[in-house]
């Protein structure tokens, strides 16, 4: 029966594409030729029609397959130029020529001259026949089962080559740590694979899904080659073409793959939620001809397992070094990026930065506005430093950023750039937030060694400083501050030590009444003993109380002795007021309420006998924390007085706006207005606005009789000072009391 219906009907109705099948006629009978032409014209197999080769001699036939490397089948006479002519030749292409893939057909015309079975077998012979009994349909059946043999020994080559090519390469790809980096070797291997150019991209999450939810609108191009080069870092929404747009979230949705005209969408399963797509513009029965089926599983499978582990990789690094509220770097990448450049001898600025008063916008807002705050903040540095090497977020409301150049004109650019960014205030749905940012700076410069943590060390101690003096926004590290901090932290271990605990003892001095001598209050002062009996300053064991986070505790106490002693002193009269101060740290605690009233309650001790002393720089920002504490203060009896007025930042215009009673002039204009007529200008002046916002008035320092006296003709109401008394101890104050009592003044 001839095979006519392997042969199409209309040969014009379809045009072949493929590359035919080579099949080589060895024999040294040209009839045998012309024969076997005639038979097998027209055939096609698998959409591909035969090409016939002819050798009229095994040698002829060995130079044809030395140039040919992909016959498929070859019809082979046994005898030629000798009886064993074509057996030789099948030898030669199996042993020496190393071809383990071309079918073999041995024919012949002389029955006798039949190959051993052993030799069919150890050269792979696929048929035998004698030349008579080949009739068209024997022969094209012949020669379609040896295709078939061919095209299935190809495949398994084909698939050991793409496997072996695959081992040799894929471990580099899943060394990858980055996805853009994985993605970018996924596709280079690919196509390496395919053996051809080809448009495709790799598409997923470049993060791992919080909690196990994926948002699909998340995936995007992670890399992209060919036709798709352009669209890396895309969403795939923004792919132009409908039907490739489709084909990838059919594949990702439904987890299998997906064809369309345009290609075929191969989906990356995974087991934490990482999800994505491989697309090739390609058929996908051409990928699996090209690669093979099994390899292409293989190889995407692997990809999927490859891209579980970088995306959680990344996922990893992401928590080390991406701050998760406002998306900046973390401390860690900040370090890291220092060391990357610092290894390159660069001269370097460390800016630490913070948010004033952050706390108070915290419990004005709460925490989760607090956080978008955060984030608007980290999102305004980036747009105000695109120059920066890093941006990162230290902790709470504290950043850094790492600058090239830290020269001094460097330092002023940068402080006047943050004060520009932050001008306008930060909006939050219908709520505006003015921030004001404070700068601490270190430099390192052209060869010199630095530690990156000693580096952020200097800057935040110089952050420090600005918050401790307060004068300024910004401050320069200077070797002169570590050591101040150093003592600081040496005098803070004297306030928690063990035996060699410091005590805390108060002392007292009297303000008088200006008019008549008489006492009108005492003002508490903290004093710290050593067990040896040493006293130590007062000013910097509060400064390093202030530093350590101490000075609640230590105000704490205060309130609660102070307010206990004054009340059971008997010789003092009802009407005399006690003074205490109240530090800006302390004033910015919550607990600060509760630590008045419970050491009030527990003297006994009413709020009308209160006052409360506040430095004037607590009100240089408006701070809501501080005017309700103090409204709270008076409206509970109390009074507030300014202290040290005219030392820090004196506004006489912002007094009528505060809820204070008093101010007390620093002794520095008192001790030289009878010498200064500068100083004796600001205290009249001081005295005149006071008077006309009916506030009263205490000089400090008050150490001779001239200066009380000048200060009694300024009507001054109260007075402070050496000339009356140093502070006393309770024991001492007493004695005072009884002594001011007898020379005929009165008390109270």
């Amino acid at each position: 029966m001839v095979m006519d219906f392997l042969a199409p009907a209309d040969p014009k109705l379809e045009k072949n594409i493929k590359s035919p099948w080579k099949i080589l006629i060895v024999d040294d009978d040209p009839d045998v030729h012309e024969v076997t032409r005639i038979a097998v014209s027209g055939c096609v197999f698998e959409d591909r029609p035969f090409e016939l080769l002819h050798a009229l001699s095994a040698e002829e036939a060995r130079r044809i397959f030395t140039e040919e490397d992909d016959i498929a089948v070859a019809l082979v006479d046994v005898v030629m130029e000798s009886d064993t002519a074509g057996l030789a030749l099948v030898s030669w292409i199996r042993s020496e020529l190393e071809n383990k893939f071309t079918r073999l057909i041995l024919r012949t015309g002389q029955p006798g001259y039949a190959p051993q079975t052993d030799v069919i077998m150890k050269f792979d012979i696929d048929g035998y026949a004698e030349k008579a009994e080949l009739s068209r349909t024997k022969l094209i059946t012949a020669i379609i089962t040896a295709l078939r043999g061919y095209k299935l020994v190809m495949s398994l080559e084909t698939n050991r080559q793409k496997l072996k090519q695959l081992n040799a390469h894929f471990a580099a790809i899943v060394e990858k740590n980055a996805l853009s980096d994985f993605a970018s070797a996924v596709l280079t291997e690919i196509t390496q694979l395919i053996g051809e150019p080809v448009g495709c991209f790799l598409c997923g999450l470049d993060a791992l899904p919080d909690y196990g939810i994926i948002d699909k609108s998340n995936v995007r191009i992670l890399a992209a080659m060919g036709d798709f080069a352009d669209k890396t870092d895309l969403p795939i929404d923004m792919l132009g073409d409908d039907a490739i747009r489709a084909s990838v979230h059919e594949c990702i949705e439904t987890l299998s793959s997906s064809s369309s005209p345009k290609g075929v969408a191969l989906p990356l399963v995974t087991r934490n939620g990482m999800t994505g797509a491989l697309f090739l513009a390609m058929p996908e029965e051409e990928l699996e001809d090209l690669v093979g089926s099994e390899v292409v599983q293989l190889f995407v499978a692997n990809v999927a397992l490859g891209y579980e582990k970088t995306g959680l990789l990344e996922h990893i690094r992401n928590l080390a070094y991406v701050d998760r509220t406002t998306g900046l770097s973390t401390f860690s990448g900040f370090i890291e990026t220092f060391q990357r450049h610092a290894a390159k001898h660069a001269s370097l600025l460390v800016v630490h930065l913070d948010i004033q008063r952050f706390r108070v916008i915290v419990d004005g807002i709460g925490d989760e506005k607090a956080g978008a705050v955060l984030k608007k903040t980290g999102h305004r540095l980036a747009q105000t430093f695109p120059d920066a090497l890093s941006i990162a977020r230290k902790e709470k409301d504290e950043f850094l950023i790492l600058l090239k150049d830290g020269q001094e004109n460097r330092i002023q650019d940068v402080v006047e750039r943050v004060e520009d960014a932050f001008h306008e205030p930060i909006t939050l749905d219908d709520t505006q937030i003015t921030l004001r940012i404070r700068l601490g700076f270190a430099a390192v410069v052209d060869g010199e060694d630095q530690e990156a943590e000693q580096l952020v060390s200097h800057a935040s101690i110089a952050l420090n400083d600005v918050r401790q003096k307060g004068l300024t926004n910004h401050a320069v590290f200077h070797p002169m501050m570590q050591e101040a901090a150093f003592e600081r932290l040496r005098l803070a271990s004297l306030l928690t030590g063990g035996r060699d605990k410091t005590e805390f003892i108060v002392h007292y001095q009297p303000i008088m009444q200006a008019r008549d001598n008489t006492i009108a209050s005492f003002e508490a002062l903290m004093r710290f003993r050593t067990p040896s009996g040493t006293f130590l300053n007062t000013g910097r064991m509060i400064e390093a109380a202030e530093t350590s986070g101490l000075i609640s505790e230590v105000g704490a106490w205060m309130f609660k002795s102070a307010f206990a002693e004054f009340s059971e002193m008997a010789a003092v009269s009802d009407q005399t007021r006690l003074n205490v101060n109240l530090s800006p740290q302390q004033v910015q605690a919550n607990r600060i309420y509760k630590d008045i009233e419970d050491a009030a309650s527990a003297a006994g001790l009413p709020f009308n006998r209160l006052v409360f002393e506040v430095t004037e720089g607590l009100f240089l920002n408006n701070d809501r924390v501080t005017l309700s504490l103090l409204t709270w203060l008076r409206n509970k009896g109390a009074k507030v007085v300014i202290d040290d007025f005219g030392t820090g930042y004196s506004s006489l215009s912002y007094l009528r706006k505060l809820p204070v009673d008093g101010i007390k002039i620093d002794r520095s204009f008192i001790m030289n207005m009878d010498q200064d007529s500068d100083a004796l200008a600001v205290v009249k002046s001081i005295v005149a606005v006071a008077q006309a916002l009916d506030l009263s008035v205490t000089a400090e320092g008050v150490e001779t009789d001239a200066q009380r006296k000048l200060m009694r003709e300024l009507k001054c109401d109260y007075l402070q000072g050496f000339f009356f008394s140093k502070p006393l101890s309770s024991t001492d104050l007493v004695a005072f009391v009884q002594k001011a009592a007898g020379s005929g003044l009165v008390v109270g």
